[in-house]
C-alpha cells in the first residue's frame, strides 16, 4: 500500500495533508480533508505533517540555492540559471507573522524576481506578471540575503542586459541592493514615498492637502531637489516636534533621491512601484499565517514558510518526488 515503517499513512496522503496544510489553518485543513477526501486526520496529525515535512523541503530549497550561489571551482555542484531574461525586475521586503506570548513578533522577508517582459496590462489595464519565482526566509536577514541571491542567479541575474531592484526605504535592503546587484537601477518604491510625504503633510498643517498635493506633483516630476528646498523654508519657520519631522523627511529624501528619478525609469520601462513585492507579503505569508487568532512559535514559521514557497515556485510536484524516492 505504500505505508513506509513507522508511518501510517501513504506518501500520497501525506502529500495531501502538507499541502491542505500550507493552504489552510490545522482545524480547517483537518475538515477540508475529512470532508473533500474522506480522509480523517487529527490537528495534531496535520501539525506534525505540516511540520516534518516544510522541514524536509526547507533543506531541499537550501540545497538547491546553494548550488546557484555556488563559486565556479568549488566542490558544490553549480546550477545554472531558469532564465535568460532581457531586463530582470528582483523586488525584495518584509512583513511581520503574529506569535506566541513572550516571543517577539517575527519579520519574514520575502523576494520575487521576473522578466520585465512577463509584466503584461491586464484587461484593466493593471500590470500582471504572468511568470515570476520566489524566495522567502523565516530565519535571519543573512539567510534571506543568500536566498534573494539564489532567487536572482535562477532568474539569469548574470545573463540580464539590464537588472533593476525595487524596495521600500529600509537602509538595509539598499545596502544589500548595492552589495549584491553592484549594477542594477535601483528605485524605491514611488507609493512608499507618497505615503511618508501625505504623513508629513498631515503632521504639519492638518487636514489640508493642498501643499501636499503640490509635493506629490513635483515627486511624480522626479523633481525632489525642489521638494527638499519647500520643506527646508518650512522648517526654518517651525520649531519642536514638527520642525524635527521636516528634519527628518529631508533627511529621508536627501538619501534616496537617486532611486526617485520615476520619469526616467518610466521612459526606460522600469516599474516605479513595489505591487509584486507587496502582493508576495499578502499572499505567500499573510494569507497563510496571519489568519484571524493565529499565534506562531518563532521556531515553526521556516517549516510551513517553505511549503508554501514550493506550492509558489511550482517545486512542489519535484519536492515531493525526490521525498517519495528518499
Amino acid at each position: 500500500m505504500g505505508v513506509k515503517p513507522k508511518e501510517r499513512m501513504t506518501h500520497r496522503v501525506i502529500k495531501k495533508v502538507a499541502y491542505e496544510t500550507s493552504r489552510s489553518s490545522h482545524p480547517e485543513a483537518a475538515m477540508a480533508l475529512e470532508h473533500q477526501a474522506g480522509i480523517k486526520v487529527s490537528q495534531a496529525e496535520c501539525f506534525r505533517i505540516s511540520q516534518q515535512y516544510g522541514r524536509l523541503i526547507e533543506q531541499m530549497i537550501r540545497e538547491k540555492e546553494a548550488s546557484w550561489n555556488a563559486p565556479y571551482g568549488s566542490n558544490i555542484e553549480r546550477i545554472g540559471p531558469e532564465f535568460i531574461p532581457d531586463y530582470l525586475v528582483i523586488e525584495a521586503d518584509a512583513t511581520s507573522v503574529l506569535t506566541v506570548k513572550g516571543e517577539e513578533h517575527k519579520m519574514v522577508y520575502n523576494g520575487t524576481a521576473f522578466d520585465l517582459s512577463c509584466r503584461l496590462k491586464g484587461e484593466e489595464q493593471r500590470p500582471e506578471i504572468s511568470e515570476r519565482k520566489y524566495c522567502a526566509s523565516g530565519g535571519s536577514f543573512e539567510e534571506f540575503v543568500e536566498s534573494l541571491k539564489a532567487l536572482a542567479n535562477r532568474m539569469g541575474y548574470g545573463y540580464a542586459n539590464r537588472v533593476a531592484f525595487i524596495g521600500d526605504g529600509a537602509p538595509s535592503l539598499w545596502k544589500m541592493a548595492k552589495d549584491l546587484f553592484p549594477n542594477a537601477v535601483l528605485i524605491q518604491d514611488i507609493w512608499h514615498v507618497k505615503e511618508h510625504l501625505f504623513n508629513l503633510g498631515k503632521e504639519i498643517y492638518g487636514e489640508s492637502k493642498a501643499e501636499t498635493a503640490v509635493w506629490i506633483e513635483l515627486l511624480k516630476e522626479g523633481k525632489v531637489d525642489a521638494i527638499i528646498k519647500i520643506l527646508d523654508q518650512e522648517r526654518k519657520i517651525r520649531r519642536g516636534r514638527k520642525r524635527k519631522r521636516l528634519e527628518e523627511e529631508i533627511h529621508y529624501l536627501q538619501a534616496g533621491k537617486t532611486r526617485m528619478d520615476y520619469p526616467i525609469f518610466k521612459e526606460e520601462g522600469w516599474p516605479i512601484g513595489s505591487g509584486a513585492i507587496e502582493g508576495t507579503c499578502k499572499h505567500l505569508v499573510k494569507e497563510r499565517f496571519n489568519k484571524t487568532g493565529a499565534r506562531w512559535k518563532r521556531k515553526n514559521i521556516s517549516n510551513m514558510l517553505a511549503l508554501r514557497v514550493s506550492i509558489f515556485n511550482d517545486d512542489w510536484e519535484s519536492h515531493w518526488s525526490k521525498l517519495r524516492a528518499a
